[in-house]
């Protein structure tokens, strides 16, 4: 007799916690920046992370050596896919606020928009591991962005770049704690009202 179809594809279905496909991987990436940017670093136990994900303990170690590794993943991919979101929003536009601008609502567009964690958020000299350095190099790689376009800019004499710089990161990334979604402002509205707060510098700009 044949056996019904569907017990037997019962008795080949692999459990959900041994599965290891990309699709686990990013469960745990998932989980890893859910727990990172709520309970930080320091305050996040692999245990946390493999209950938050649906695996077992073990079975996350067969895709993340250690939850350093995790975090070192969670932090370069977040801030590629808020680097390749920049990027393509200035490519072809060459007046230097115009560039600015888009750069804003592209970054504060995939930052609220749920793509990337709220774990990037925290510097990284706040981290106490061995690794830090590779954390600060990824954030110092994605901050270059900003201040080439900033060097671009006709500033104020009196405007320091590098204030004006940090000053930008931080409004856009303080955005997480006070945004709604489906509020009155939408996520390009947030990154538009940023980028007219700093043309406020350009007020009797002076070439550099």
């Amino acid at each position: 007799m044949t056996k019904p179809l569907g017990r037997a594809k019962a008795r080949t279905k692999k459990p959900k916690s041994l599965r290891k496909g990309p699709d686990r991987r990013r469960q745990i990436l998932a989980a890893a920046s859910e727990l990172f940017a709520r309970n930080g670093f320091e305050g996040t136990s692999i245990r946390d992370i493999a209950a938050a994900s649906g695996v077992l303990s073990g079975s996350l170690y067969y895709h993340f050596p250690s939850k350093e590794d995790l975090l070192f993943t969670v932090h370069q991919e977040s801030l590629t896919a808020m680097r390749q979101e920049v990027e393509t929003a200035i490519a072809g536009i060459n007046e230097p606020w115009r560039r600015l601008d888009e750069a804003i609502v592209a970054h504060c567009r995939i930052l609220l928009g749920g793509s990337v964690t709220r774990a990037i958020l925290t510097p990284p000299r706040y981290y106490n591991l061995k690794g830090v350095r590779k954390l600060v190099r990824q954030r110092d790689e994605y901050e270059q962005i900003f201040a080439s376009l900033i060097d671009d800019l006709p500033l104020r004499a009196d405007c320091d770049r590098h204030a004006f710089r940090l000053s930008i990161l931080g409004a856009m990334n303080w955005t997480v704690f006070w945004y709604t979604a489906g509020g009155r402002l939408s996520v390009d509205d947030v990154g538009r009202q940023i980028a007219l707060m700093v043309r406020g510098a350009a007020s009797g700009a002076t070439t550099k």
